[in-house]
């Protein structure tokens, strides 16, 4: 379609605002049309569903007369799990660029699984470079592994006690 000479002058185009004028009437009328076919009354179709979903093989709760599984929201069940004993830390330099590298030792040995994210730092390369050393020499300490999750060396996980991780499947370096 060919622009008109109003498009070029920046005028709107007379013969749309009248095109416009003629779609918002039927709209209108139609508007009208549905309001009174809304007032009948409305007939709601019900479908049953042929088929059930089937127990699930490791359920042992209460089950409805059809056979489902039935989860009482109400009920209040003694849960025997215990409390996780590990955890994932994730760490951060201080506001004086330094990691808490006693903490972390403690956490590491009780456990827990330590992400350590260093991008905080961005236009900080010897601090990194310390923070990486520190690193370096708690591994070397403790026998820790570090892994690199990123490319710029700048997110280390760095795996607790007892804690194993499948390196012929994951490549973390």
């Amino acid at each position: 379609m060919a622009p008109k000479i109003w498009h070029f002058l920046g005028l709107p185009d007379p013969e749309e605002n009248v095109e416009r004028k003629k779609l918002s009437n039927s709209n209108k009328i139609n508007q009208i049309k549905n309001t009174e076919e809304e007032k009948k009354p409305v007939e709601i179709e019900t479908t049953v569903q042929s088929e059930l979903p089937k127990i699930k093989n490791n359920w042992d709760g209460p089950i409805t007369p059809k056979g489902e599984p039935f989860h009482d929201l109400g009920l209040k069940v003694n849960s025997t799990n215990k409390i996780p004993s590990n955890a994932l830390r994730y760490v951060t330099p201080n506001s004086m660029n330094r990691l808490p590298i006693d903490s972390m030792s403690s956490r590491l040995f009780q456990g827990d699984v330590v992400v350590v994210d260093l991008s905080v730092m961005v236009h900080m390369e010897s601090q990194k470079r310390a923070c990486r050393q520190s690193l370096k020499q708690l591994s070397s300490e403790r026998g820790i592994p570090i892994w690199s999750l990123d490319q710029k060396d700048s997110l280390l996980l760095l795996p607790g006690k007892n804690i194993l991780i499948d390196r012929s499947k994951y490549d973390l370096i």
